[in-house]
């Protein structure tokens, strides 16, 4: 049967308003004992829900029979994929309302599917909806990637979307449909192929106003992380840096855009000089196959597959479904494949994911991914590992704690290869520079070899707001870390020591791992960044691929053929759904800071200078960071 989903309305407002609570206008003799009476209902009824989802997920799987518990596909089927809010690295983690979420496609998922499906006989084609969200280019190069091998084994693939860009984002997204074969758009929808900017806010005349003093060093002129709460205006390295990334996701989109659209370089660069096209205007084009509606999709692909325009002829099958399925397969052949280990760096580095200033999903903790390399080769089964990265940095120390791992796993034999993400910059780099291999996507943000640090002095904003502080300390650089004044001459010294120790070390394992000279990094690093297209120039990336490439080049080197011939195990080892649960509650006793982060959310055009703000809760933590992300 056709998905729901394709053809039902999403409310304009889905949430109604909460209905206001009257106050009582005296206080009852028997309130309190009713309000304890309530507590204990409400815990006895929360206490029943814990004790069914813990038999929901425990006990009743294993009461099912194998053969029931896996589905069964039927034999001849269109698959069916969502693009809802972009794409997801690894699965968004469960929350106190959604305990069970996590099961969302993620890129590794939607690409493994696909190249499934396109050996699969009883699979006709493949379908697309999309919404909305932004879409980093190097995730949606590995999707796209895969939606064209899925087309070259002779099967359809179409897309559909009531618009491209309606609201701005359209770039990233029509990028992504422009790898399918028909793209679909309603009459009333626009196509908005605007180009790409890049705006940086300049926070440092505010901070004046409200007399906060940013004090920050750094190694060296390239290194551009704090620029934008430093300074009043764009600096000339950061500008050049800018530049280069915006060229290289230009020559990329001017690369794979005409050629899969069939037309010449010259017409796209007007097409993206006019930025916004209506519907007409993008058929005209040949932006888009077909004005029309999703409903004619469906007829026709069900005319195409079952010869008749009846579309609940049709089976649609979810890609999500068709990947659990296929997993189950998977696992039934495991134990008679080589073992490679797929090991996940998502988010800012730190030593682990209680602190920093970033929520725990948004950060790759060391205490976590070190011991996982480690697991991984001391496992006898493991071959070879993947080290997946997606970071823009963090904490010098925890990046050592993760490279350091990827030595010892190199010293018991095993080959260790890297996939660049979206980023791999600075800290993000720091913990690649020892792998035998390294992928990135020409998109990729990689680099940033350099150090930055300081701290913010809020002495003046003290004065106004009328607060006194009164210091009494032993020793004389007492003060280094203090927010009431700025370095003095001998702290500044300390703390510039701290910067070159990084610097010279960052420089010492980028040559040790990539076979240059520290000199010869020296002249690449000084805080560029560079994109993975042209950081293979200067000897930082070895080739140009996704995770499917790094992992097939791993099935390689221990003698197989490609990942298809390999077993997979991912490290760390995802949490079970008990797992989550107990953790969601430890979650709910720290509700308070939950909260805050939601506000922040609602400051807009405030969140850069918040999350710089944020990080700064342990300067020495952050010496090798880079904010940069392109959507």
């Amino acid at each position: 049967m056709p998905d729901r989903n394709f053809r039902q309305h999403r409310p304009l407002y889905p949430n109604t308003l909460p209905a206001s609570v009257a106050k009582p206008k005296f206080r009852w003799k028997m309130l309190p004992i009713l309000w304890l009476a309530l507590k204990r209902i409400a815990m006895t009824i929360g206490f029943v829900v814990l004790v069914n989802i813990f038999i929901a997920i425990t006990i009743i799987p294993a009461l099912i029979p194998d053969e029931a518990a896996t589905p069964k596909l039927p034999n001849e089927m269109v698959l069916f994929l969502t693009f809802e809010q972009g794409l997801l690295e690894i699965p968004e983690p469960a929350t106190f309302s959604d305990p069970f979420a996590g099961a969302e496609m993620t890129v590794r998922s939607i690409v493994d599917a696909l190249d499934h499906a396109r050996e699969d006989d009883r699979v006709k084609g493949l379908v697309a909806r999309m919404y909305a969200g932004n879409f980093e280019l190097s995730q949606a190069t590995e999707v796209r990637n895969a939606v064209k091998r899925f087309r070259d084994s002779g099967k359809f693939a179409y897309i559909y979307s009531s618009s491209y860009g309606e609201g701005g984002g359209g770039f990233g997204r029509y990028y992504l449909a422009s790898a399918f074969e028909q793209i679909w758009m309603q009459p009333l929808g626009i196509v908005s192929i605007t180009g790409v900017q890049a705006e940086i806010p300049f926070f440092r005349e505010t901070l004046d106003k409200i007399g906060v003093r940013p004090q920050f060093f750094k190694r060296k002129d390239y290194k551009t992380a704090f620029e934008s709460i430093t300074e009043k205006t764009i600096s000339k390295e950061n500008r050049e840096t800018m530049e280069q990334i915006i060229n290289g996701i230009r020559d990329q989109l001017m690369a794979e855009i005409p050629a899969d659209r069939g037309m010449s370089k010259a017409d796209f660069q007007k097409l993206v000089d006019k930025g916004l096209l209506t519907a007409p205007e993008a058929e005209e084009a040949g932006l888009i196959t077909h004005m029309d509606y999703a409903d004619v999709l469906l007829d026709n692909i069900a005319e195409k597959v079952t010869g008749t325009r009846d579309p609940d002829m049709l089976e649609l099958v979810e890609v999500e479904r068709y990947a659990g399925v296929m997993k189950k397969k998977q696992q039934n052949l495991f134990g008679t494949k080589p073992k490679v280990a797929l090991v996940y760096a998502v988010g800012a580095i730190m030593p682990t994911a209680e602190g920093g200033g970033f929520p725990a999903d948004g950060v790759a903790a060391a205490d976590e991914i070190a011991p996982a390399i480690l697991e991984a080769a001391d496992d006898s089964a493991t071959e070879a590992i993947v080290l997946r990265i997606d970071s823009p940095g963090g904490s010098p120390a925890a990046s050592e704690s993760i490279l350091r791992a990827i030595e010892r796993a190199q010293g018991e034999g095993i080959p260790v290869i890297v996939s660049m993400g979206s980023t791999a910059a600075s800290g993000g780099y720091w913990i690649a520079a020892y792998a035998d291999k390294i992928y990135a996507l020409p998109t990729t943000l990689t680099g940033s070899i350099g150090v930055v640090g300081g701290k913010f002095i809020f002495s003046e904003l003290m004065d106004k707001a009328g607060v006194n502080f009164a210091e009494i300390g032993w020793g004389q650089n007492a003060g280094l870390w203090s927010s009431n004044s700025p370095f003095s001459r001998s702290e500044a010294e300390r703390f510039n020591a701290m910067l070159d120790n990084v610097y010279s070390n960052f420089i010492a394992r980028v040559a040790k791992g990539r076979g240059m000279t520290e000199e010869e990094v020296d002249n690449i690093a000084g805080g560029r960044v560079w994109t993975g297209a042209n950081a293979i120039d200067v000897g930082l990336v070895d080739e140009l691929g996704g995770l499917e490439d790094a992992l097939d080049h791993a099935a390689i080197i221990i003698g197989e053929a490609d990942r298809t011939d390999i077993e997979i195990v991912q490290y760390p080892k995802p949490k079970t759904a008990f797992e989550q649960i107990i953790e969601l509650l430890d979650t709910q006793a720290r509700i308070g800071e939950t909260n805050i982060r939601m506000q922040e959310k609602f400051l807009g055009v405030a969140e850069p200078m918040l999350h710089q703000l944020s990080v700064m809760q342990n300067p020495q933590d952050y010496s090798t960071y880079e904010p940069l992300r392109v959507k």
